[in-house]
């Protein structure tokens, strides 16, 4: 072989392999690049980061292979969808989870209008069933405030109709039974003071009867001499002891009957008063003070 056909030989021998090679390291290349795009889109996948993402668009154009490309970017635009997606859940969650709180109708009712600019229609229906939910306890809400403002009424209606029954129980003028022949078994003067279950500061009290005079029960009747005045006595009267406490001013000059049903610490003998008379409110128990009565015991005991 003359050495022009032998460089013709090793010409096109060189050739082959040169283009063998570029073809081997051109498919590398290729390969390469998809790999490497891929696994940045993958990473952003992971942690849907705004600079992943970019730098995942950016290699995806240095893909050659246009299926490969095209399907790489379906995949980042489906991420950024999703992401958007999740964003805009969260933040409705967010607000709705305020409502739900808050339970403020106002609020409900801007979300509301909120919601029907969502295009995604799986969360629309998400948010509405949330929305009804939430409708449902501001309901029970309301129905509960109002269940409390007529309960508020009714207590405020009760406390104005034990106030007014107490100040009708000292209003009320009371004319006992005497029975005839009835005869004095003791005479004695002293201070006669007043008292009250129902006071400014919140105070009240039990007759020794059991009965709550607080809400207006300041009489009581008795089988003999009808209905009488309670009064607080000294232990040596014992109680259903029947009292006379004669010309009280504050009754008009009248004579009063009344019936021991209490003690008192400061009533007794060479103590402060000898009776203590009930009355319902401070303002007239206060009014009618410390007294000099003359008084006769009746009946000791019932």
């Amino acid at each position: 072989m003359n050495k022009k056909y032998l460089l013709s030989y090793m010409f096109i021998v060189i050739s082959i392999f040169l283009f063998t090679y570029s073809l081997i390291t051109f498919d590398e290349t290729i390969k390469y690049r998809n790999e490497i795009a891929s696994k940045k889109v993958e990473q952003a996948r992971i942690t849907k980061d705004e600079k992943d993402i970019e730098e995942a668009k950016y290699l995806i154009n240095d893909v050659i292979e246009n299926g490969v490309r095209n399907n790489l970017k379906i995949d980042i635009d489906n991420l950024e969808e999703q992401i958007k997606k999740e964003n805009i859940d969260l933040e409705y969650t967010n607000i709705l989870d305020d409502v739900e709180s808050s339970l403020d109708e106002n609020k409900l009712n801007e979300v509301i209008t909120l919601i029907e600019d969502v295009t995604y229609d799986d969360l629309k229906e998400k948010y509405n069933e949330r929305v009804s939910s939430i409708r449902v306890k501001i309901e029970e809400k309301k129905a509960e405030e109002e269940r409390q403002r007529l309960l508020e009424e009714q207590e405020r209606k009760r406390k104005e109709e034990a106030y007014n029954r107490l100040v009708n129980a000292d209003n009320e003028v009371i004319y006992s039974n005497v029975p005839e022949g009835v005869q004095v078994l003791e005479y004695l003067s002293g201070k006669v003071t007043a008292f009250t279950p129902y006071c400014s500061d919140g105070c009240h009290g039990y007759v020794a009867s059991g009965k709550y005079v607080g809400d207006g029960n300041i009489h009581y009747y008795d089988s003999t001499f009808g209905k009488v005045y309670i009064v607080a006595g000294d232990p040596s009267y014992p109680l259903g002891t029947i009292v006379r406490l004669k010309n009280v001013d504050y009754f008009g000059g009248r004579d009063i009957y009344a019936i021991v049903l209490d003690r008192g610490g400061a009533i007794g003998k060479g103590r402060r008063a000898i009776f203590d008379l009930l009355f319902a409110l401070e303002g007239n128990a206060n009014n009618f003070g410390v007294r000099y009565i003359d008084c006769e015991i009746l009946r000791l005991g019932y």
